[in-house]
């Protein structure tokens, strides 16, 4: 499944790009090049795409470019004086499938072995391994 969304971008004087969705809630990122702000705003983009499907929301309509505006955005973010270099719109593509298959939060079953004396100690305190696995494996990932 793949879903295109116009997006806004602004070239900071200070460096880097701000990028904004303005069919999706919220949708703000950024990125130090125009390579970087793009993929951000696909990475954006399907995840909140993915978390609507997964909770079961109607995914949000795509407006057509030409009805983004840059002013309505502006005037809704009460920047005044905002000192960027260019600014211009396009549309982002992304393929929600190929984000859902590497990224998603469909739970799979692993089997891990531990000391007896862990699993009954565990056990005692009510621990949820599932829980306490994913959570130690995410500090290490985000390491």
């Amino acid at each position: 499944m793949k879903v295109i969304y116009p997006v806004l971008f602004y070239e900071e004087k200070e460096g880097g790009y701000s990028v904004f969705v303005p069919d999706l809630e919220d949708a703000t990122t950024c990125g130090d090049t125009l390579e970087n702000a793009m993929y951000m705003a696909e990475d954006l983009i399907a995840g909140l795409i993915l978390d609507k499907i997964e909770e079961g929301d109607k995914i949000p309509h795509a407006s057509k470019i030409e009805d983004v505006s840059f002013e309505k955005l502006e005037k809704s973010l009460e920047i005044e004086n905002w000192n960027y270099v260019s600014k211009f719109k396009t549309y982002i593509a992304v393929d929600i499938s190929a984000f859902a298959e590497k990224w998603g939060k469909e739970l799979i079953k692993k089997t891990v072995n531990i000391p007896k004396w862990v699993n009954t100690k565990a056990e005692e305190l009510k621990i949820n391994f599932s829980k306490t696995l994913e959570e130690a494996l995410i500090e290490k990932i985000m390491k």
